[in-house]
C-alpha cells in the first residue's frame, strides 16, 4: 500500500485509503446473497465508489488492491498508457500454472480489477454496476466463487467484446512468485515471453497466501522477498 501511496504522490493523483467504508455502501440485500464473501462484496464496493467520486467531479479513479505493488512507479502511467477514448480500463492477468497429465506448464489470458480505471462519462460503469446486481439477484446454490462478479465475469465479457487492459499492470501467481523468490525458472520465463510490454504493478495474491499452490508455500516472509526483489529490478 505504501508502493501506491508513493506512486499516487509522485504522479500528483490524490490519494484515498478505503476501509470498512466500501462494504457500507453495497446493498443489504447484496451482502445477505454474497455470504460474507468479501471479494464479492468489494467488487461491486469499488465500482459504487468510483460512480460517487465521479459523480462528485473527478474526471478519473484509479483503483488499487491493497495487495498490488508498484515496482517501477516512475514507469507506471496510468494517465498515458490506456486508451482515453474507452474510458475505463482493467488489468492484464497472465497466469502460469501446471499443464496437467503431460507436464510443463500452461498459460492463461484473462482479466482482473485489482486494477481498474473509469473516467467520468465512460460507457461501461454504470453496466457493470448492474450486471454484478444481476449475477447475485439469480444466483442460487451454495458453491459461489469469490471471483464471480469480479473476474469471472469480466473475462467472459472480454471474449465477446475485448476490454480495455493495462498491460503493465499484472497479477502474479504463485509458480512466478516462486521463480521470483529463486533467481529464475521456467515459469517466470513462460509469463515473459507472454508480456506484451514491460509489467510494472502486480497483484500479490495475498488472498492465497499461507497455503501452498502449485507446490509454492506463499507465506509472509517469501512475499516480502519477492516485493524486496521487485523493487530492486523496477520491472519485469
Amino acid at each position: 500500500m505504501a508502493s501506491v501511496r508513493d506512486w499516487a504522490a509522485l504522479k500528483g493523483i490524490e490519494y484515498r485509503f478505503v476501509g470498512d467504508e466500501l462494504v457500507d455502501m453495497v446493498p443489504g440485500w447484496y451482502q445477505d446473497k454474497a455470504a460474507g464473501r468479501m471479494p464479492v462484496i468489494t467488487d461491486l464496493g469499488r465500482l459504487l465508489m468510483a460512480r460517487e467520486l465521479l459523480t462528485d467531479g473527478y474526471s478519473r479513479t484509479i483503483w488499487v488492491d491493497a495487495d498490488v505493488l508498484i515496482f517501477d512507479p516512475q514507469g507506471f502511467n496510468i494517465n498515458i498508457n490506456i486508451n482515453i477514448n474507452d474510458g475505463y480500463a482493467f488489468g492484464r492477468e497472465i497466469w502460469v500454472q501446471p499443464g496437467g497429465k503431460k507436464g510443463g506448464l500452461r498459460v492463461y489470458h484473462n482479466v482482473h480489477n485489482a486494477v481498474c480505471v473509469f473516467d467520468q462519462y465512460n460507457s461501461f460503469l454504470d453496466f457493470y454496476i448492474d450486471a454484478c446486481q444481476r449475477v447475485l439477484r439469480r444466483y442460487e446454490g451454495e458453491a459461489m466463487v469469490n471471483q464471480i462478479v469480479g473476474p469471472k465475469l469480466l473475462n467472459a465479457l472480454n471474449t465477446m467484446v475485448g476490454l480495455p487492459l493495462i498491460d503493465d499492470a499484472g497479477m502474479l501467481c504463485p509458480l512466478v512468485m516462486g521463480d521470483i523468490d529463486r533467481g529464475g525458472g521456467a515459469a517466470l520465463d513462460m509469463l515473459k515471453s507472454e508480456m506484451t510490454g514491460p509489467m510494472r504493478a502486480a497483484n500479490l495474491c495475498a488472498s492465497l497466501s499461507g497455503g501452498s499452490i502449485d507446490g509454492i508455500d506463499l507465506d509472509d516472509d517469501m512475499v516480502g522477498r519477492v516485493c524486496d526483489k521487485l523493487l530492486e529490478m523496477k520491472g519485469l
